[in-house]
């Protein structure tokens, strides 16, 4: 079984709503969605009937008391989960069908005890644009998204109990880990369309850290345009479906989603 955890706030539930139902449309068979919050009564029933929308998918939701910062709240949700392995799944990221398989099969063809991504889909809602960004320009071995980790529970390290960027510092416990232990990672390049990383303006880390990253790190349009009439499918593919997109592809924006087919 793989746990996927979710750790929301009472102020995310319109965005959890979508998360939620991207899980309960995972192809992958075995799993479950487990949900952490700290909110007060009236959330805890809103978080309820959400979940409750998708009656044949495995959805907990778990309250706990207000204290514990992020990095802890998602040791709690690991304790907690009854899968053997765990994947992370934030409330206001979007998550294509074949999400949770391809990185399954990945981790499966590699032998490996933990897959990330490699690439992933950036979306700026605000603007409606989407970018392509490619992870695997970092050095090596922090060529990977962390936030995209899909790992064994078993050798999980815990994370610090930070604010924002306790997945960096986890991942760097991870990877020491592996080296020490000789458990492999796999590194899942070319299926960006899978993850949508969004930025809506209330995101942990502010708007010049997303544009930061997709100015350094987006697919250039030699390497862009050969994608695009996979990723038109792919974004088609999203339940619910994703409002109306562009993306730059050097000096032209191109629709990959146009707002009628998006309504």
């Amino acid at each position: 079984m793989i746990s996927c955890l979710c750790v929301t706030r009472a102020d995310r539930l319109a965005m959890l709503a979508d998360a939620v139902a991207d899980f309960a449309g995972q192809d992958f068979a075995d799993r479950e969605l487990a949900i952490l919050h700290e909110g007060n009564d009236a959330a805890h029933t809103a978080i309820l009937g959400i979940a409750a929308k998708h009656p044949y998918a495995v959805i907990r939701v778990m309250r706990v008391s207000p204290g514990p910062g992020l990095g802890e709240l998602r040791n709690i949700a690991i304790a907690a989960a009854r899968g053997d392995c765990v994947c992370q799944w934030d409330d206001d990221d979007r998550y294509h069908p074949s999400r949770l398989t391809i990185q399954w099969d990945a981790a499966q063809a590699q032998g490996a005890a933990v897959c990330y991504l490699a690439d992933q889909l950036h979306w700026f809602r605000p603007d409606g644009l989407l970018f392509w960004d490619d992870w695997d320009r970092e050095a090596y071995p922090m060529n990977l998204i962390q936030g995209s980790i899909l790992a064994r529970r078993d050798i999980m390290p815990p994370y610090p109990n930070l604010p924002r960027g306790e997945d960096t510092l986890q991942t760097h416990a991870l990877l020491r880990a592996a080296a020490t232990n000789s458990f492999r990672i796999a590194r899942l390049r070319g299926a960006g369309w899978c993850y949508t990383y969004t930025f809506h303006g209330g995101n942990v880390w502010e708007a010049e850290h997303h544009r930061a990253i997709s100015a350094a790190k987006h697919l250039p349009p030699a390497r862009l345009l050969p994608r695009l009439g996979e990723l038109r499918q792919r974004l088609a593919e999203y339940r619910p479906a994703l409002s109306a997109l562009r993306m730059p592809v050097g000096t032209e924006t191109v629709a990959l989603i146009d707002p009628s087919a998006a309504s």
